[in-house]
């Protein structure tokens, strides 16, 4: 089953912003991403701050789950 649902943000103010779509291919992602009003390098770590804050969460998620 397709589920196709339609988002508004307003980025007007955004330093950055990243977009991560399904690919055309199966398994596959389209990703697109911009830095306005901050260095790439900047977006770069804070990027990545999140990133470790997304594993963190799901090592926690997986082992709640385990438990």
């Amino acid at each position: 089953m397709t589920t196709t649902s339609m988002v508004a943000v307003d980025g007007t103010d955004a330093l950055a912003f990243v977009i991560i779509r399904p690919g055309t291919a199966d398994g596959s992602v389209s990703i697109e991403a911009a830095a306005s009003g901050m260095s790439k390098e900047a977006a770069a770590y804070v990027l990545r701050h999140v990133a470790e804050q997304f594993e963190a969460e799901a090592a926690d998620e997986q082992q709640d789950g385990a438990q």
